[in-house]
């Protein structure tokens, strides 16, 4: 592994502990409204899935060991959380985001902001399901398991997509400031 992907992966690593440190509560739930998921989908968009996968487990990893870079802290105590299969969502999502990307050959705004939204899937599903589950058999709360579903997701989309929407605005960008690999980007 060369030292300029090293860095890249360190880049992306920081930036998603940043975007999980900004954070706003969503009334009546247990989930937190942050900035983490589009970093997340950014990474595999930007370093390729292989690479935006592993930023995010170097995250996951530094959090699972202590360092309080969870939205709500860290340590091994975290899986408990009902927010915790968002995580496990992360590394799927950042790489199908970025396999489906760089499989395009003439990327267009609009088929980033499409492989950026199909990155999300595997997040809303991973997350939602563990956070029922959760709620439901662990903190035993059947009804904060269907109050924080519904709306939380709702929400959290609507944001995501709009994010995504910018990723995909700053795409080209991206690529050329970092100067990873070249993008066949086209303006259609």
């Amino acid at each position: 592994m060369s030292t300029r992907r090293l860095v890249y992966i360190a880049i992306f690593t920081a930036l998603i502990i940043v975007g999980g440190l900004i954070s706003v509560p969503i009334p009546f739930t247990q989930v937190q409204l942050s900035f983490q998921t589009v970093f997340v989908i950014t990474a595999g968009l930007v370093l390729g899935g292989r690479d935006g996968a592993l930023a995010v487990l170097v995250y996951i990893a530094m959090g699972l060991f202590g360092l309080p870079v969870f939205t709500a802290g860290g340590g091994p105590q975290y899986v408990f959380m009902p927010s915790f299969g968002y995580l496990i969502g992360f590394p799927i999502g950042a790489f199908v985001s970025g396999t489906l990307c760089k499989r395009i050959k003439r990327q267009s705004r609009g088929k980033v902001f499409l492989c950026a939204l199909i990155g999300c899937i595997p997040i809303y599903v991973i997350g939602v399901t563990y956070q029922i589950l959760i709620l439901y058999y662990y903190l035993n709360n059947a009804w904060a398991a269907v109050i924080s579903g519904v709306p939380a997701v709702g929400v959290l989309f609507i944001k995501d997509a709009v994010m995504c929407g910018l990723c995909s605005i700053l795409y080209p960008s991206l690529m050329r400031a970092m100067r990873y690999k070249k993008s066949s980007y086209s303006r259609k």
